[in-house]
C-alpha cells in the first residue's frame, strides 16, 4: 500500500508531471464547484421554504376554525366555542398518532371588510383584531415603524402595512377613518395609526390591517366570546396535517369548518414546494457531472501513462496494484474536491447570511434577499454520496488497465 502511494505521488506530483498536475488540478476545482453548488442549493431552498412559510404561520397560525368553507380568508358571521371545547383544543396531544409536537395557543379572531379613508384616498381592506394574548413578540419582528406598545394601550389604534400605508399616503400619528358596514349600515369610525408592518408577503400586506379586538367588538357589537374565526397555533409546522384531520374527524362541531393555512394560501404553498423540484434536479445533475469529470479525467491520465503502466507490468506490477494507484490518485482528487467545496459554500453562505449580498424583489419572491439555512446532516449525507459513487463509477475506466500489454507499450518507449 505504502509503495502504491508512493508511485501514485510521483505519478500525479513528481518532475515532469506537469500536465498530470493540471489535470488532477482541474478535476479537483470540478469536484468542488459541484460540491460548492449542491449545498448551496439545498441551503438557499431550505431558506425559501422555511423564512417564507414562517412568515405565513407567525401571522395565520396553522389551523382556521370558522362557520364556512366557500370564503376561508373572512367571515362576517360571528361563532362561538364553548371553553371547555377551546380546553380540549388546547389540550390536544397525538404525539402518540405521529404528530412530534403539541398545540401552541387557540385564539379567538375577528377578521371584518372595511374601507380605509385618509384624505380623499380610499382603500379596500381586511381588519383583523388583537388581543392580549397575542403573541406581539413575533410581531415585533415585522414592525418598521411606530410602537406596539402605544397600540396596545390607546383606544382606537391601528397597524398598518408598509404596502397600505403606500397606497393611502399615510404616516405613523395620523387619523383615518375605518367604514364599517354590517346589516346594510355604514359605520364610519376614527382610529389613530400606531405602527407600520412589512412581511413581504404582497397576499397578507395588501389587505390586513390590524386593531385591538375590544374596539372591533364594540364598534360590530360583538357579544364577549363571538369571534369571526379561531386561529390554532402548533409548535411544530410538520404536524398541520394530522391535527387538521384530527380536529374534523373528532372535535369540532359539524355546523362549523377547520382548514390548514396551506389551503388558505395554495399559490404560496405550492411555489415554495416546487423549490424542492428544482433543488433535486441541480443535485441530480451535478453529480451526473461529477461522475463524468471524475471517469473522464482518469481515462486521460491512464492513456497519458500508458508507458508508465506498461513498464511497471514489465516490472511484475498486478493489475490490481497499478488500478490502486491510479484509485488513490482519484481519491486525493475527491478528497480535496469535496473539502474545498464544503469550505467555499459555508463561507459563501456565511456572507449571504451576514451581509445579504443578493437581493431580490420582495414583491416577487416575498423575502428582500436570499435566505440561507443550512442543513449539516445534509451536507455531509451529500458528502458521503458523491465520495462513494464516484469511487465505484472509478473502477469502470480502472479495467481498461488490464487489457494494456507491456510489449505494445514499451515497443516506442
Amino acid at each position: 500500500m505504502k509503495s502504491n502511494w508512493y508511485i501514485a505521488r510521483k505519478i500525479g506530483f513528481g518532475k515532469g508531471a506537469r500536465f498530470t498536475r493540471f489535470m488532477l488540478g482541474l478535476a479537483t476545482v470540478s469536484i468542488a464547484l459541484s460540491i460548492t453548488i449542491m449545498i448551496l442549493a439545498n441551503a438557499v431552498t431550505n431558506g425559501f421554504q422555511n423564512q417564507i412559510t414562517q412568515k405565513i404561520y407567525d401571522f395565520w397560525g396553522h389551523i382556521h376554525i370558522s362557520s364556512g368553507y366557500t370564503n376561508k380568508f373572512f367571515e362576517t358571521d360571528p361563532i362561538t366555542l364553548d371553553s371547555s371545547l377551546v380546553n380540549d383544543i388546547k389540550n390536544l396531544d397525538l404525539r402518540g398518532k405521529g404528530a412530534r409536537g403539541k398545540i401552541l395557543s387557540v385564539n379567538g379572531i375577528i377578521q371584518y371588510p372595511v374601507i380605509l379613508q385618509h384624505g380623499p384616498i380610499l382603500e379596500g381592506s381586511i381588519i383583523r383584531s388583537l388581543d392580549s394574548s397575542f403573541r406581539y413578540d413575533v410581531m415585533s419582528r415585522y414592525m418598521v415603524e411606530g410602537s406596539l406598545d402605544s397600540f396596545r394601550t390607546e383606544e382606537r389604534s391601528l397597524i398598518l402595512s408598509k404596502s397600505i400605508q403606500n397606497k393611502i399616503d399615510a404616516q405613523v400619528g395620523d387619523r383615518i377613518v375605518l367604514y364599517f358596514i354590517k346589516d346594510e349600515q355604514q359605520f364610519p369610525r376614527r382610529f389613530r395609526i400606531q405602527g407600520i408592518y412589512n412581511t413581504g408577503v404582497m397576499e397578507y400586506d395588501d389587505k390586513i390591517v390590524f386593531a385591538r379586538t375590544k374596539d372591533i367588538r364594540g364598534i360590530l357589537d360583538f357579544a364577549p366570546g363571538e369571534f369571526t374565526s379561531y386561529e390554532i397555533t402548533l409548535q411544530k409546522n410538520e404536524d398541520i396535517e394530522v391535527y387538521d384531520d384530527y380536529l374534523y374527524q373528532n372535535i369540532i362541531p359539524s355546523n362549523l369548518f377547520n382548514f390548514s393555512i396551506d389551503e388558505l394560501f395554495p399559490n404560496i404553498f405550492d411555489w415554495v414546494n416546487m423549490q424542492e423540484i428544482n433543488e433535486q434536479l441541480i443535485l441530480v445533475l451535478l453529480l451526473i457531472v461529477s461522475i463524468i469529470n471524475m471517469i473522464t479525467v482518469f481515462f486521460i491520465l491512464v492513456m497519458e501513462k500508458v508507458q508508465v503502466i506498461g513498464l511497471l507490468k514489465a516490472l511484475g506490477a498486478l493489475n490490481r496494484d497499478i488500478r490502486q494507484i491510479f484509485i488513490l490518485l482519484a481519491g486525493r482528487i475527491l478528497f480535496f474536491g469535496i473539502l474545498i467545496g464544503n469550505g467555499l459554500a459555508l463561507l459563501l453562505g456565511y456572507l449571504q447570511q451576514k451581509f445579504h449580498l443578493i437581493a431580490l424583489d420582495e414583491s416577487e419572491y416575498y423575502i428582500s434577499h436570499v435566505p440561507i439555512e443550512f442543513n449539516f446532516g445534509f451536507i455531509l449525507m451529500i458528502n458521503v454520496i458523491v465520495l462513494i459513487i464516484c469511487l465505484l463509477f472509478m473502477f469502470l475506466p480502472a479495467l481498461v488497465i488490464s487489457r494494456i500489454r507491456p510489449s505494445k507499450t514499451l515497443r516506442f518507449a
